[in-house]
């Protein structure tokens, strides 16, 4: 297949990148949410998997306008080429998603600001209460792979299923003496994905984040 990645650059989308080159692809690459404002294309791609964006949810808080013309507005020409030329479209959305009101935020190493990185490099300054379905990237590229060869359409979560909280992650990590921040305007309790419809295509999470803690 000819395959599009956005945000290739990323955490996600070099692993999606590198999986579908290690599989005899041809793949291009398109980075950053600004430059996607201007996308213009001559190619026929069979696939676009979209996953550039702004991906920052307390920065999204603070500037809801800068995210939504970087992660909706500047999308638009993705999808426009996608539906003038008949192509399929991956397009994966953050768990937000299911409480949009709430905000709109809607690397070849995890990001420096996400809460796992933070424990694991000792940088994180408290904990909350929340429990999250965390899910290794190894897994969401597989779950990425086996769509792009389907015919499904429509919405699907992507992860375990089994949400685990913060605070357990942070104690196995040797993190669980920070303080606990009670107040997180904008963040969800809990995260949980509902993955019926995956396993039906023939999808499981391989991965529990609690054994890749050393």
């Amino acid at each position: 297949m000819k395959i599009l990645v956005t945000g290739h650059l990323g955490f996600i989308g070099s692993h999606v990148y590198e999986y579908f080159l290690s599989e005899g692809h041809r793949v291009d690459g398109y980075d950053i949410p600004r430059d996607l404002g201007d996308f213009k294309t001559e190619k026929k791609y069979d696939l676009v998997v979209h996953l550039a964006a702004n991906a920052a949810i307390r920065e999204a808080i603070e500037n809801p306008d800068l995210f939504w013309e970087n992660n909706v507005t500047k999308s638009i020409p993705i999808f426009e080429y996608c539906r003038e030329n008949n192509v399929r479209c991956l397009y994966a959305s953050s768990a937000s998603v299911y409480e949009w009101w709430i905000n709109v935020y809607a690397e070849k190493v995890s990001r420096s600001d996400m809460l796992y990185r933070m424990l694991e490099d000792k940088t994180a300054t408290y904990l909350t209460r929340h429990k999250r379905d965390w899910i290794h990237v190894y897994d969401i590229v597989s779950a990425i792979a086996l769509l792009a060869e389907s015919d499904y359409t429509g919405v699907l979560d992507v992860g375990t299923a089994n949400p685990v909280a913060v605070i357990d992650l942070a104690t196995k990590m040797g993190m669980g003496h920070l303080p606990i921040k009670e107040e997180t305007p904008g963040e969800r309790d809990i995260t949980c994905a509902d993955i019926t419809e995956l396993k039906k295509l023939g999808w499981s999470p391989t991965i529990n984040i609690l054994d890749t803690v050393k």
